[in-house]
């Protein structure tokens, strides 16, 4: 299993450091939010979130090796016929270290931006991923090649995944969950060789906390944290994430997600301070 780094709305030069970070210590690839496509507010009402894309850029060009990964677009923010030139183009910058993940959003994500959510969420984003297949295999006059991966909560939007994608990001799991994931894609996938991933929070109990409480807030992550059997917060933390204060409790709740048969664990900090650094180092070695 490989190991990776996710981190969210970090300056551009941040991305360059943990890039280096990531080559130095082990870790396979760095995954970054689309975060400009969030909508999200501070305290004082100040619009956050910065530009995946544009973070990735500087990314690739402070490094030789490290993968890079959207991790995801909201497709619903997105025009067809531009978000494979963005793809295209970082993918043409790397050398082909690129991957573009992608994900359906959710209602409450959709309604801040005044876009409609997709009523028909499966053949929406079926459509998606055989359109920017087409453009990376052949479709495009440069840079093609990246894969494309599908973020999936469900069974059925795993299923598409395992069918359509070249990999799945999936989120918030309890390593039993993990098994009865991976197992299910790689019924459906036969023969096709389909990357499966998961965010892993790495955080301190009441950051954690806070990010629980945020997502649970979602119906679509609600009802997937029931379907888990969770249903507190503080169960979301204590099953699904890995404990930054205690590296030895994470390592084996790690090898718990290792022996699921994840292709990578995305191990999520939330952002990149010295104490997470220190953390991280210690995790990979």
């Amino acid at each position: 299993m490989q190991l990776a780094i996710c981190v969210r709305n970090l300056p551009a030069r941040d991305l360059a450091d943990i890039g280096r970070f990531a080559e130095d210590h082990g870790y396979a690839s760095v995954f970054v939010p689309d975060g400009a496509r969030g909508g999200l507010v501070d305290d004082q009402g100040r619009l956050t979130g910065r530009d995946a894309f544009a973070s990735l850029a500087a990314l690739f060009a402070a490094t030789t090796s490290v993968q890079g990964t959207v991790g995801v677009a909201a497709a619903p923010m997105h025009h067809r016929l531009v978000l494979p030139n963005l793809a295209s183009t970082l993918n043409e910058m790397s050398g082909g270290r690129f991957s573009l993940g992608l994900g359906v959003s959710h209602p409450e994500q959709t309604a801040r931006f005044g876009v409609a959510f997709p009523d028909r969420q499966i053949d929406y984003m079926r459509n998606w991923i055989r359109d920017l297949k087409a453009c990376s295999a052949d479709g495009m006059s440069y840079g093609g090649g990246w894969p494309v991966l599908i973020a999936a909560l469900g069974p059925r939007m795993v299923q598409l995944g395992a069918e359509e994608a070249d990999g799945l990001i999936l989120n918030w799991l309890t390593p039993e969950h993990a098994v009865s994931s991976v197992s299910r894609v790689r019924q459906a996938a036969l023969d096709r060789p389909v990357r499966v991933m998961l965010y892993l929070r790495l955080m301190t109990a009441s950051t954690a906390l806070d990010d629980a409480r945020r997502y649970d807030g979602m119906a679509n992550y609600h009802r997937n944290f029931v379907a888990q059997g969770v249903t507190t917060v503080e169960e979301i933390v204590s099953r699904t994430t890995l404990p930054r204060d205690d590296i030895g409790a994470a390592r084996e709740r790690l090898d718990r997600y290792r022996e699921a048969g994840l292709d990578t664990a995305c191990i999520y900090p939330l952002r990149f301070d010295a104490d997470n650094r220190r953390a991280l180092e210690k995790l990979a070695s």
